[in-house]
């Protein structure tokens, strides 16, 4: 089976759209928080930037890639193993000023799972802080390029293995968002393995968020627009604030 490490790498790694925005709001605002770091894309562009980063996981797996990786680039970092599913066992070393939930992190949690986990970063943010999570925007969700367009793979080469993965289509339900992907694995020998990956995001829409957000304390402070690319949806970030 292969590493989830892997998989963030080839279809998250090489994304870059939402980086400039994720600087331009930790400047001046440390510590800052990656909520659902996975493998560091974020928190470990964060931290070669200068700032200081506290990252949290929930994946092992991903905890040790996180951490190898900035090794590797020699950037420092603080790693919490944490469940964003249960809120009241999340801790954090420091009040971050700044909290981030890059890549629709918030659509990953269960819909009953959001009440909680906003009031338990309400206690856990400094007083003024800023959280910014981020929705799909569904307005780019199914425009006619993107349905109309095949979408080529993302895919990586390591050491000798070659890893694709290709969206097959996205289904939109009443309640959720079904990403479906096809995944292949071919070996340095040639030989393929196929699996099929389905993600899950439930559907939330700024104003839900915010209403959901204020009802956990927050007050809104502004959104702000993704605009990711020919072929994927944009994503639109609801920036939210702790009173002073």
């Amino acid at each position: 089976m292969t590493s989830p490490a892997i998989w963030q790498e080839v279809e998250f790694g090489s994304y870059g759209a939402d980086l400039p925005l994720w600087v331009e709001l930790a400047e001046g605002a440390d510590p800052v928080a990656e909520l659902g770091a996975g493998a560091g894309r974020v928190a470990l562009h964060l931290a070669g930037h200068g700032h200081e980063v506290v990252a949290v996981e929930r994946d092992l797996e991903l905890i040790r890639a996180l951490e190898e990786h900035a090794e590797q680039r020699s950037v420092s970092l603080s790693v919490v193993a944490g469940d964003l599913s249960s809120p009241a066992e999340l801790s954090l070393p420091v009040r971050p000023a700044l909290a981030i939930g890059p890549l629709h992190l918030i659509q990953i949690v269960d819909a009953p799972d959001r009440p909680g986990l906003l009031t338990r970063l309400g206690e856990l943010l400094a007083p003024g802080g800023t959280l910014a999570l981020t929705v799909v925007d569904e307005s780019t969700l199914l425009d006619s390029g993107a349905a109309s367009t095949r979408i080529l793979p993302d895919m990586r080469e390591l050491d000798g293995w070659v890893y694709s993965s290709e969206p097959l289509w996205v289904q939109v339900g009443d309640q959720a968002l079904t990403i479906r992907r096809l995944r292949e694995t071919v070996s340095p020998e040639g030989w393929m393995e196929r699996d099929i990956h389905d993600e899950t995001l439930h559907r939330v829409d700024p104003n839900s968020l915010e209403q959901e957000a204020a009802e956990a304390g927050f007050r809104p402070a502004g959104r702000r627009q993704i605009s990711s690319g020919e072929g994927e949806a944009d994503s639109t970030v609801v920036l939210l604030e702790v009173p002073a």
